[in-house]
């Protein structure tokens, strides 16, 4: 009896995807809890002191590694960058919007900013958010295997999934910079964040080195 086209082809898939699984050797990320910290704390003129979520953060989070930390300038400006990193098919891509309104900030306005780097320019995407008066503006983005940065959850969770066929391999860091928006000033923070940002990005492909595993 004739084998049905679609079940030959779901079976041709599956015997290359394993192939092409035991043809790459397992590969693990070498970075251990608290290796985030390998960030410089002075980027540019930028200083920065570290900091700590909230306990409950943490649980909720379950990250493999995360850091967070106050950036200062000379003239006055300061950021919070928050990075928080999950590995092995733990994406960790949660939708930043359910973060603010948990805790108790409004949801104004969004938007993006094209950021550049040396692996290709993408838009960060950008949200204003009021709480007891006070604006903030937050800039995010994803960072995962292949030195993709991306303000897209779907075009990071797509390469997560296909490095996890070709390599074994999945990782995935959230990163968010935010500011105060001072008198209204929203032009003035969104590029506030857009030139910290760039000064972070080329430093992200060497916190997250790759090493074969010994098994």
């Amino acid at each position: 009896m004739k084998m049905p086209l679609r079940v030959g082809i779901v079976l041709a898939l599956l015997i290359a995807t394993a192939a092409a699984v035991a043809m790459n050797a397992p590969r693990k990320m070498a970075l251990e809890v608290g290796a985030l910290a390998a960030l410089p704390s002075t980027l540019a003129e930028w200083e920065s002191v570290d900091l700590r979520f909230d306990e409950v953060v943490y649980e909720e989070l379950a990250a493999d590694d995360s850091l967070l930390r106050r950036y200062s300038s000379p003239d006055g400006e300061s950021v919070w960058l928050a990075i928080i990193y999950h590995q092995n098919e733990r994406y960790g891509a949660h939708d930043p919007l359910v973060c603010y309104r948990s805790q108790g900030w409004g949801v104004v306005d969004t938007g993006t900013v094209r950021l550049s780097w040396p692996h290709g320019d993408f838009d960060g995407v950008w949200t204003l958010v009021e709480r007891g008066g006070s604006e903030r503006l937050a800039l995010h983005w994803w960072y995962t295997t292949g030195d993709l940065a991306t303000g897209d959850r779907d075009s990071f969770m797509s390469r997560m999934a296909m490095s996890g066929i070709k390599s074994n391999l999945t990782f995935g860091a959230f990163l968010r910079v935010s500011t105060v928006v001072r008198d209204g000033d929203l032009e003035g923070a969104v590029r506030v964040l857009k030139e910290f940002s760039e000064v972070v990005l080329p430093e992200l492909p060497g916190l997250f080195e790759v090493q074969e595993d010994s098994k």
